[in-house]
Formats: C-alpha cells, structure tokens, sequence
C-alpha cells in the first residue's frame, strides 16, 4: 500500500488549476493508494474532485459550515482513496483561543479483505497548549479502534518537542510507530526536522519511506510510504 501526506499550501489569492493538476499527477506517477492533504481550499477542492472522478474517492469535510465555503480560511483535511471507501467521518478538534477550528478525518478502506483505518491532521501552528489539546483528543479516538490503522498529517510539531514527544509514547502503547523521518518537510524550516509525520500499527510492516522534493507546489514536501500488511 502506497501512502502519502501532503500539505499543499493554502494559496488561495494565488491559485491556478495547474496547482490542483500536479497533485493528480503526483497522486498518479507515484501509484499512491493512499494520500492524505492539508490545506484544501474550496477552489482546488472542485478541481481536484473533477481530476479524480471515476478513479479515486475523496472525503473530508471543510473546518467551518459549508455556507461559509468560499472564507479563505475554509480549508479541508481529505483523505483519498483507491480502494472502496466503507465509512468516514470528521471529528471536531478542540481549537480554543485559537480562531480557527481543526478536524480529523477518518476512513474506513477494504484492502486485501481486511478493513483499515486512515486518519488524516493538521493542528494548530502556534499554541502549544491548544495543540496539546489536539493531540489527547486524538488518543482518545484511536484508542477505540481496533483495525489495523494509519495516522498522518501535518501535526507542526518536530519530534524534539516534549508534548508530540508525550504523543508518540502514547501511541506507542497502542502499538502504533512513528515512521522515523529525519529530514525537513517545511521548506523553509531552519531545522532539518519533520513537521509532518505518519505512523503505522504494527499491522504493518515498511517496504521504504521518503521525502519527495521535486514537487513545486506548496511550501511543504510530501512524504511518501510503501507500507505491506501483515498476513
């Protein structure tokens, strides 16, 4: 199972369909099974979904109500899909002083007739505290969830910080591991650190992993993943 994670960068004032039609192309040059995206705004949302009709499935829903669609600030966290689609939901994340609301999204997939769980983030960018609050609720759904699973995001937080240090303990109780990326993933990142992690159950085992560098249209790089399911 290819997975990937990207952040594809919210640049509304600026966008053009080329933006939405070389992240189909990515998604198809790179056989991705699985891509999780941060930053959706309602523009490149339509495009992409008329790119990915009758191939792939798409689904998230936007972090405010859909009559507040066009605010440039409405973005999307979607995750789409190859393979069948059984169920999704978003979750609401507590976002509190912050202005704006986060989500979790999740799908349920069939792949090689078993059910997988796939949860795709973006947290809050500044405030600790609130992505403290992020992070607990997020425990708080996998927990509950039994199928073999995939966590990935944008989380803005590098591994070196306490909390998303508390975060990957806390995963790792429930069997869940961080994939060990020790490179940047914001361009501009004066660290050569991640801020955009995937974790896997350890219904999985890894194939290969890396950091794709020669896409151009976001401020972030995706990360990308060959993940085989154990028998």
């Amino acid at each position: 199972m290819i997975v990937s994670t990207f952040n594809i960068q919210n640049d509304f004032k600026k966008y053009k369909k080329d933006k939405s039609k070389l992240i189909f192309n990515y998604l198809k040059d790179n056989n991705i099974d699985i891509l999780g995206l941060q930053e959706v705004f309602y523009m490149c949302n339509h495009d992409l979904k008329k790119l990915l009709k009758n191939t792939y499935q798409m689904k998230g829903r936007y972090r405010f109500f859909l009559k507040l669609i066009h605010l440039t600030s409405n973005e999307k966290t979607p995750i789409i899909s190859k393979y069948k689609i059984l169920s999704h939901k978003t979750y609401s994340l507590p976002f509190h002083p912050s202005p704006l609301r986060r989500v979790l999204t999740h799908i349920i997939v069939e792949y090689e007739n078993k059910k997988i769980s796939i949860y795709n983030t973006h947290l809050e960018s500044k405030n600790d505290q609130v992505k403290q609050k992020q992070l607990d609720k997020i425990i708080d759904v996998i927990q509950n969830d039994d199928l073999p699973k995939i966590i990935f995001g944008d989380f803005n937080l590098k591994e070196d910080n306490l909390i998303f240090q508390k975060f990957i303990e806390n995963l790792a109780k429930l069997n869940i591991i961080r994939i060990p990326i020790n490179e940047a993933t914001y361009k501009f990142a004066k660290s050569n650190k991640a801020i955009d992690h995937i974790f896997y159950s350890n219904d999985f085992s890894i194939n290969s992993y890396e950091v794709i560098k020669n896409i151009n249209t976001s401020d972030h790089y995706p990360i990308l993943v060959d993940l085989k399911l154990k028998k």
